[in-house]
């Protein structure tokens, strides 16, 4: 099996080779798994510098997402499947395979397809695609229930965090963390914990040139007390934050999509309990009680309650801890995952195939 990954990865994001000396040197997670498994070239925005000269001249203009799917469409005869890891390169790709009558055995993964717009173009160019990759349980219903696509298309798959790099490590637990920014509700984590002599640190980065609403919420809290900090952390960086944490704190705006699946899996991986807002979308990975707790959205006292709760009895976020890492080990690690994809990329091409020979064979 030979496969092609849509990316949307900048230019700095490593090639295999480079990625698994990383990884080797257990400074990051094993993000070239994927790749090795299923013999991927990954189509990233690196990738797009190396095209050949003439397309890049005709690429210039175009966004660069844009140019990756004429590009993948202009490969895809080398392949034996093209998988999609964004909506909107896979949605785009299906429509371009739509449009000119061309097949090629197609898998995408989503995130949040029920999103109107996105779930309107999905009406149109499901036919061209032969698998579709969720995490989240509200977003196959929706799939199944809403948008009626054949339960055979539909993938649910685990969380895909890599529990060998994320994984328990004795450090002295002198603060807390909360990480991610997407749909986050950091104002009420501050608000939360603002009197308390509790360091907190919020690692989170900025993408250039969006605004997330993150900003200016913390923001509007003026300055923050000298225990909270706010930046991003690389890899290595982030596990450490995660060891010295007594617990990590995911507060969360109310979505129907996994926002936080992440940061929670990688917390439970290090064997570190989770407080997080309970939301439609956030229904698969915490369960109250045992390996975490759920609160309301925007609940300041609530979440000052769980807070307070979890440092006055440390047994108990070491017996969450505990559940939380055996959760991931049991049903949510990245080795999972990858067979999930690899396996069902491997039936969609025999699928693919088996039809191509039945149609030769019905118009002989």
């Amino acid at each position: 099996m030979k496969t092609l990954t849509l990316l949307a990865a900048g230019y700095d994001h490593p090639d295999l080779a480079d990625q698994k000396k990383i990884e080797d040197a257990d400074r990051g997670p094993r993000q070239s798994l994927y790749g090795y498994t299923l013999n991927s070239t990954l189509l990233n925005e690196r990738y797009m510098t190396t095209v050949p000269r003439p397309r890049r001249i005709l690429y210039a203009p175009l966004p660069v997402w844009m140019a990756q799917v004429i590009e993948a469409f202009i490969l895809r005869k080398k392949y034996d499947a093209i998988l999609s890891w964004d909506a909107r390169l896979g949605l785009m790709f299906a429509a371009l395979l739509k449009l000119t009558g061309a097949r090629v055995p197609h898998m995408v993964m989503f995130s949040w397809i029920s999103r109107p717009k996105k779930a309107m173009v999905l009406r149109l160019v499901q036919t061209h695609i032969d698998r579709m990759f969720v995490w989240s349980s509200v977003q196959r219903d929706f799939l199944l229930e809403r948008m009626r696509i054949p339960p055979q298309k539909v993938v649910f798959c685990s969380g895909r965090v890599d529990q060998k790099f994320f994984r328990p490590m004795d450090r002295k637990t002198d603060m807390i963390c909360s990480v991610g920014r997407e749909m986050r509700d950091y104002a009420t984590l501050i608000r939360a914990i603002r009197d308390l002599n509790l360091p907190c640190h919020i690692a989170v980065s900025a993408i250039p040139g969006v605004r997330d609403a993150w900003m200016t919420e913390i923001e509007r809290e003026g300055a923050l007390p000298p225990h909270i900090t706010v930046g991003n952390r690389n890899y290595s960086d982030l596990r450490e934050l995660y060891a010295r944490s007594k617990f990590v704190v995911t507060p969360l705006i109310p979505t129907d999509t996994d926002n936080g699946i992440t940061s929670l899996l990688e917390a439970m991986a290090m064997g570190k309990a989770v407080i997080c807002t309970k939301t439609e979308g956030q229904r698969d990975i915490v369960t109250d009680g045992v390996n975490g707790i759920l609160v309301p959205p925007f609940d300041v006292p609530a979440l000052r309650k769980a807070v307070e709760r979890l440092l006055a009895h440390p047994e108990e976020a070491a017996r969450m801890g505990k559940a939380g890492r055996e959760f991931v080990e049991r049903s949510h690690n990245l080795d999972l995952f990858v067979e999930t994809v690899r396996s069902s990329t491997e039936q969609a091409i025999a699928g693919f195939r088996q039809a191509v020979q039945e149609r030769t064979l019905t118009s002989r």
